[in-house]
């Protein structure tokens, strides 16, 4: 089987077309499961390579059901998107388990380009890359990044982002850029998601010793691994 892609929510008409889209858009077996009566074993039963969810509430109720799926240790490795109306998330971070957002009313097209490049990403790993900038360094092989020995927490996305930046040293990339080397498609949503994800990796990598993005006025971005005195 090349993919087995579970929906865990309501079966409402946007889960449900999300299902068809991604059956005719790919490869994949695509299965939409009420929340209603299943349990997390019944879950890792299904032995899904990725979980999509889409929860009938808001933000409250999609986190709710993650941090239970990540009781389940049969689940805890399955990349996870959420699917979730965008003035449900204000200025909620993320757990680092959550790979991506699909922002309701879904654009289908969009959806399965997302679902297609995160897939591909999970299952095509390079297990020999080790990547150093300064203080920061990346182990490709085991997804994991730290600065000096601490071991930083980051959702998939800002680590690919990171990855690239850091594989890149010096070079300047705007926006638009970035985007297409990192999302691997024209993100509808516009340019904003870049600095949204740029800021939460200076919150997590970045201290008052150290600087390792900067902002490169009126055009974008690149990785300096500055050392403050």
């Amino acid at each position: 089987m090349i993919g087995n892609i579970l929906i865990l929510g309501d079966q409402n008409k946007q889960g449900l077309e999300l299902k068809d889209a991604l059956r005719k858009g790919t490869h994949f077996a695509v299965r939409v499961s009420s929340l209603s009566g299943l349990t997390l074993a019944g879950i890792a039963e299904k032995e899904p390579d990725l979980l999509i969810l889409n929860p009938k509430a808001g933000y409250a109720e999609a986190m709710t059901l993650y941090y239970e799926l990540k009781k389940e240790p049969a689940l805890q490795d399955v990349p996870i998107l959420l699917a979730m109306d965008e003035s449900e998330m204000g200025q909620a971070d993320l757990p680092a388990g959550i790979q991506e957002v699909l922002y309701r009313p879904l654009r289908l097209s969009e959806a399965v380009a997302r679902v297609k490049l995160l897939f591909k990403r999970v299952r095509k790993v390079d297990q020999k890359n080790l990547i150093q900038g300064g203080k920061l360094s990346i182990d490709v092989a085991k997804y994991e990044a730290r600065v000096e020995d601490k071991k930083i927490d980051l959702t998939f996305t800002e680590f690919e982002l990171l990855k690239f930046l850091c594989a890149h040293p010096g070079t300047v990339f705007t926006r638009e850029v970035l985007l297409n080397k990192v999302w691997g498609y024209e993100y509808y949503g516009g340019t904003r998601t870049v600095d949204v994800h740029i800021r939460r990796l200076r919150s997590k990598i970045e201290g008052k010793n150290s600087r390792f993005i900067e902002t490169v006025r009126n055009i974008g971005y690149k990785f300096t691994a500055e050392e403050e005195e």
